[in-house]
């Protein structure tokens, strides 16, 4: 479960609820397009449980692992669930249901 803390950094912002902890998927370049496009990631659904572990506010990063690059910092829209967008990464020839956007 995801612990937040109260945050005021100034005078000029709005307290507010910081995640203390995020998470990383991985892709490969053709998925990493896909996951830019839909504004999603997705995983297999062995990883479901970790996925659905995701609250909306959490910090997501993207490692792409053909390049080594990460990505991010992005933050979760939604909570982590099952088939989001049901037909995602079809093009890929794998499945991902396990998804956060």
């Amino acid at each position: 479960m995801m612990a937040s803390r109260e945050v005021d950094v100034d005078k000029n912002s709005v307290a507010g609820k910081i995640p203390d902890y995020g998470a990383i998927f991985i892709s490969n370049l053709e998925t990493k397009k896909e996951c830019f496009r839909r504004k999603l990631l997705g995983l297999p659904m062995g990883q479901a449980h970790f996925v659905k572990q995701i609250k909306a506010g959490m910090i997501l990063f993207l490692f792409e692992f053909e390049r080594r690059e990460l990505h991010g910092v992005f933050q979760a829209s939604t909570d982590g669930a099952i088939n989001i967008v049901p037909h995602a990464f079809k093009s890929s020839g794998k499945q991902y249901p396990a998804q956060a956007d």
